[in-house]
């Protein structure tokens, strides 16, 4: 493969399953796109540009006094540089229409829009005509991939999404990229509420010969299945009071949605998936109930960090002795934190063991 469409592909592999979603670049006004005679001289152009917001970012995380707001601002610069990588692509492509070198510009295209949060529509038309003019290209497979993972992201498109990822599997079973590909395929099953369909495709891969021999993926699989069963059961009675001393009690939350996160300050990965929530909350707090169920290893160390971040946590919070028998953690059966359950208005299980993206994903569709 080209060393720059190795990295593209790579870059959109960070960016994708790091974030889930990448953010949209500021709106501030670009500079003109500039003229390009081939697409290698495209190319090196930008790609000296990224080297350069490459060794500012290497440079940053080598000093200890950097502050998060500096590493974000280059970021924000490499999203910009993106939005015009594809826009000098599309100009390049438009006004070049003999260019031996489209393929790669075709593919590159794709990739740098896919990247765009604003830009999904025009990464899945950029895929599309790639594939109509180099169908059977040697990148082929992985802008099918592409474009199955672009619609996957947009909701509101799954059933496209479903059968641009059955295209896939069904064409390029043998690739790696194949097994993420059947997990977004059950994930989107799951937005459009086939959990019966949900769970005949993670059975059938329990028993693929790509799991035999792979424990781990085996266990990964069960526990997605297990999780399934929990999506219709009535939603274990609680009465607690939160830290401002009201009583929250179960029968209250019916009628409208439910978000309820297990959380402890002191987990770092806690940490990394409140934002998600606060997000949430900020979003929907008129049409959704939310509920933090805090197991810090004692109320007074919740309340004191709270007290350092009073703008971290914006819904109601109980704290629970997490060794105590009989709570609501130990009837949710929660072993791993943090932990998501959307409760729906009728007091059933909607989603179990929800991840952060999906979540967002979800109280959207329930805030409607």
């Amino acid at each position: 493969m080209p060393r720059q469409i190795l990295l593209s592909t790579l870059l959109l592999a960070v960016c994708f399953f790091t974030s889930g979603v990448c953010q949209q670049a500021p709106t501030e006004p670009e500079p003109p796109v500039k003229g390009y005679a081939t697409y290698d001289e495209l190319f090196d152009d930008f790609q000296k540009q990224r080297e350069v917001l490459f060794t500012r970012m290497d440079r940053l995380r080598e000093q200890e006094t950097t502050k998060p707001e500096e590493m974000q601002a280059i970021e924000s610069e490499l999203r910009r540089l993106d939005g015009r990588y594809a826009d000098a692509l599309d100009t390049y492509i438009q006004g070049h229409p003999d260019a031996k070198d489209l393929m790669p510009a075709r593919f590159e295209l794709a990739v740098a829009l896919s990247r765009i949060d604003d830009k999904l529509e025009r990464a899945i038309l950029a895929a599309d005509d790639f594939l109509k003019n180099h169908a059977d290209a040697e990148l082929a497979p992985d802008v099918r991939f592409l474009k199955g993972q672009t619609l996957f992201r947009l909701q509101g498109r799954e059933n496209e999404a479903l059968a641009a990822l059955d295209e896939f599997i069904d064409k390029h079973s043998e690739r790696q990229e194949a097994d993420s590909a059947r997990m977004m395929r059950v994930r989107t099953l799951l937005f459009l509420d086939k959990t019966a369909d949900a769970r005949r495709s993670l059975e059938a891969l329990l028993k693929s010969e790509r799991v035999k021999g792979d424990e781990d993926a085996a266990e990964f699989l069960r526990v997605q299945l297990e999780n399934l069963d929990w999506i219709g059961k009535k939603l274990p009675a609680f009465k607690l009071a939160d830290l401002a001393g009201q009583v929250r009690e179960s029968a209250d939350y019916e009628g409208k949605p439910t978000l309820l996160f297990v959380w402890d300050s002191n987990s770092t990965a806690c940490l990394g998936e409140l934002p998600f929530v606060q997000e949430a909350f900020k979003r929907h707090k008129d049409k959704l109930n939310f509920l933090g169920i805090s197991v810090n290893e004692s109320k007074p160390a919740l309340e004191q960090w709270l007290a350092r971040n009073p703008e971290a946590v914006g819904f109601p919070t109980v704290w629970i002795d997490r060794d105590e028998e009989n709570s609501l953690v130990k009837k949710l059966s929660v072993s791993l934190i943090p932990f998501l359950v959307l409760v729906g208005s009728d007091g059933k299980i909607f989603r179990y063991d929800v991840r952060s993206d999906d979540m967002l994903r979800y109280t959207a569709m329930l805030a409607k």
